[in-house]
């Protein structure tokens, strides 16, 4: 399993999301630590709109379990924002976390 899947497993039940920085590790950020993040994301270029898209996507997963927003960061600026969860369709959950990987190794 990936670290991804692996983390995803531990806080299936608990609100937030996964962030992804530049160091390629998958750390989970509870509901309650989104502000700071936001704010950071805020002074970035394009930042305000990620947030917001961020903001929205919390919402849309609020108490509904294991599916989570995944913000991905790359220290040139580029974001990728998304959704993976723990389904039941295996291969649909495998095939989104490798689509992250490759993203991860996208040249700046």
């Amino acid at each position: 399993m990936s670290d991804i899947e692996d983390l995803l497993q531990d806080v299936q039940w608990l609100d937030g999301l996964i962030l992804v920085t530049d160091s390629e590790r998958a750390s989970f950020v509870s509901f309650s630590q989104v502000d700071p993040l936001l704010r950071r994301l805020r002074q970035r270029p394009r930042g305000a709109e990620v947030a917001e898209k961020l903001c929205m996507s919390l919402l849309e997963a609020h108490g509904k379990g294991a599916a989570k927003p995944v913000l991905v960061c790359q220290g040139n600026g580029r974001f990728w924002l998304g959704m993976i969860g723990l389904s039941p369709m295996q291969r649909h959950r495998h095939n989104a976390i490798d689509h992250l990987y490759r993203c991860l190794e996208l040249p700046a």
